[in-house]
């Protein structure tokens, strides 16, 4: 996705991330009719930091092992093919 730096995303601190700031999961809608790459941008515009976000009054912090070749942009892809 173009413009969206998921490097500095991906380094949010969940004991010092200002919580007022997150996006809550459970908001998040994503129209399963759309073809895949526009749930996907759908899925990031709406949520913010796919990796960090909140979900109710948790905030959740996302990763994925550093051995893999799969990106968050594959994961979210399989993620939403699967809704």
């Amino acid at each position: 996705m173009n413009g969206i730096d998921f490097e500095a995303m991906k380094k949010v601190d969940v004991r010092t991330v200002n919580r007022s700031t997150l996006k809550d999961i459970n908001d998040v809608v994503v129209d399963i009719a759309l073809p895949k790459e526009e749930r996907l941008r759908s899925f990031i515009e709406q949520i913010g930091n796919p990796y960090c976000y909140k979900c109710g009054d948790l905030v959740v912090k996302v990763s994925f092992a550093e051995n893999t070749s799969a990106t968050l942009e594959d994961r979210l892809e399989h993620y939403l093919s699967t809704m």
